[in-house]
């Protein structure tokens, strides 16, 4: 009886090889599909940050100039009225840095540092039974019938609020490099803004009075620079953005 060996077959080392390296493009494809994904996520998570930050930082800006000047008029009208009653003009006296009795809003400008700028505003705190009504910018009721002074300012990329009633600024808004204001000052003294000034400028021209509207513009840091991975990212800071902002309280 013929005995016959049948040859046993398999993978030969090339073909394990070959197959190995398939596998290695497979993975590393989906590794880098995942590192793709994982990056994209993050861009978008930090660009999402950093949208809020700005609506907030301008909201917070805006809600202060529009609060500017405010004093409440219908104590005038209480059972105990003030003594004088209140006008914008003894409400807010001339004291320093204001220079004008009526003055709201000022600020500061060096042209060596242009997105360094500051700004102040000042307003008198609603009544006990309006409190709600005029809050600073920390978010809190100040007490009744008191002159309350913000300074904004940039410190260490953040934007810095420090209210008269406080020792020290406190943080408002992160991730912010620049504040640049520019006030809309009516040179016709008709309530109608003809140019838009630097502070320098507002003060050297004696203008404070007549500033009818704010110019707000803000720069942030752009979070995506110099990261890894996402390309065309130039530039340390974004875009700035702005927002123009009435005084109206000046229209008591």
């Amino acid at each position: 009886m013929n005995m016959h060996r049948h040859n046993q077959r398999g993978l030969s080392l090339i073909s394990l090889m070959i197959a190995l390296l398939i596998g290695s493009f497979l993975l590393a494809g989906l590794f880098d599909v995942w590192f793709q994904t994982r990056t994209t996520f993050k861009t978008q998570n930090q660009m999402s940050q950093v949208q809020d930050n700005q609506r907030m930082a301008l909201i917070v800006l805006a809600n202060a100039v529009q609060t500017a000047g405010y004093y409440p008029l219908s104590a005038n009208y209480g059972t105990n009225p003030p003594t004088p009653l209140y006008t914008q003009q003894n409400v807010f006296n001339a004291s320093s840095p204001f220079t004008v009795a009526g003055q709201a809003v000022y600020g500061t400008h060096s042209s060596t540092t242009p997105t360094n700028d500051t700004l102040q505003v000042r307003f008198m705190a609603d009544t006990a039974a309006n409190a709600g009504n005029t809050l600073d910018c920390m978010g809190q009721v100040d007490t009744a019938q008191t002159v309350v002074t913000e300074t904004f300012a940039i410190t260490n990329s953040n934007l810095t609020c420090q209210l008269s009633t406080q020792t020290s600024p406190a943080t408002i808004i992160s991730g912010v490099e620049g504040l640049e204001v520019f006030y809309g000052v009516a040179t016709n003294h008709d309530n109608s803004v003809t140019e838009y000034l630097t502070a320098d400028q507002v003060t050297s021209h004696a203008m404070w009075a007549y500033v009818q509207s704010v110019n707000l513009q803000l720069t942030f840091v752009n979070p995506l620079y110099g990261q890894s991975g996402v390309p065309g990212q130039t530039s340390a800071t974004l875009l700035p953005i702005s927002r123009i902002v009435l005084l109206t309280q000046n229209a008591k």
